[in-house]
């Protein structure tokens, strides 16, 4: 018999996996549930009931919000593990069905508990501690959770995340249109405002991939385009874009995610492009400066400035890091390759 998996996401993802499967969008944050098949895993989505509603009033929005930690395990079916982001009641909930054990993705749960008031840090250590397995995106993530929080050293894991690489593939550019500077992203550690200092001056086309409370009370310089735009428009602008740039704050930075940017990384990897991002801890489980990406020191737009305008002026340098990026997701950082890191953690969780 398949060991059964149910995934617990942020949001809910079965129109997602749907147009996954019609090939109409990437299958990077189904995080491998669609390829563990293969691994003798049967996976399938758990959707909160709560979630699915569309409630007439904000708080009651907020409360469902919050209660589907709650709700979930019993909302799991037959399901023996659970992989959940959400860990912050969950796996504590989990035990009130005793049979189903919960496999936690740490995400961003360093900084929750870093700004998080004394008892939230202890419900927040009961659930991971609850837990069978908690799995980070890298090694100084583990370390800092490992820091802050009690666990046994054996059931804390790293297996770096993976990016949908057949829906992100180099493309010769169509018509020469694109921006020199693209960056997106909507995680609170986004540095947009470091990216506008670094701007100013330049004769440059840029395009801000962002929300509007990323970027508020951020002056960017003239022939800067910011907007939102779906995942389609995202690929065929980073086919065109000169330079991805990833700024983000400095690492204990009290908001956002210490795994914020990685997702962006790793497309513009797996699209064969330039990259220049603020030198983070965690990224050196994905980058190596020089080699597939350039680094530079958060808050510095001097040092983003300069990186960026070695890439658009060296077109030899700009192809030979894009070449290696995108060697390196093939060989290292696909969702396939999360599946297949993430499936022994999975079968020794099982009841």
């Amino acid at each position: 018999m398949p060991l059964k998996v149910g995934f617990v996401y942020p949001s809910p993802r079965r129109a997602l996996a749907a147009e996954v499967g019609a090939g109409r969008a990437p299958d990077t944050t189904l995080l491998g549930q669609n390829h563990l098949g293969a691994h003798g895993i049967q996976a399938s989505i758990v959707d909160s009931l709560l979630t699915q509603v569309r409630w007439r009033w904000p708080f009651i929005r907020r409360l469902a919000w919050n209660l589907r930690e709650v709700t979930a395990p019993f909302e799991a079916g037959p399901s023996d593990v659970l992989l959940t982001t959400v860990a912050n009641v969950m796996p504590l909930c989990a035990r009130l069905r005793r049979r189903v054990q919960v496999v936690v993705l740490n995400y961003g749960l360093c900084v929750i508990y870093t700004r998080s008031g004394r008892t939230r840090r202890r419900i927040l250590s009961a659930s991971l501690s609850s837990a069978s397995h908690v799995v980070c995106l890298g090694e100084s993530q583990r370390a800092e959770l490992l820091s802050q929080i009690d666990l046994p050293q054996e059931r804390v894991h790293v297996v770096r995340l993976g990016v949908d690489e057949r829906y992100f593939i180099p493309r010769p550019e169509a018509d020469g249109t694109g921006p020199d500077v693209l960056s997106a992203g909507r995680d609170l550690a986004r540095d947009y405002k470091t990216l506008a200092d670094a701007l100013s001056g330049l004769d440059v086309r840029a395009e801000i991939g962002a929300f509007p409370h990323n970027v508020a009370n951020i002056s960017f310089p003239r022939h800067t385009r910011v907007r939102w735009v779906d995942i389609a428009t995202l690929r065929t602008l980073y086919t065109g874009a000169g330079v991805i740039v990833i700024p983000q704050r400095a690492d204990g930075y009290r908001y956002g995610s210490e795994g914020g940017g990685l997702t962006a990384f790793l497309e513009a990897s797996a699209m064969a492009r330039p990259i220049v991002a603020t030198e983070r801890a965690i990224l050196h489980d994905y980058a190596r400066d020089g080699e597939n990406a350039l680094l530079v020191p958060a808050e510095d737009p001097a040092a983003l400035r300069e990186a960026i305008t070695t890439v658009l002026g060296n077109r030899e340098l700009a192809n030979r890091l894009g070449s290696a990026a995108r060697r390196r997701v093939e060989s290292e950082l696909t969702t396939r390759h999360f599946a297949e890191n993430i499936a022994p953690i999975l079968h020794a969780a099982a009841p």
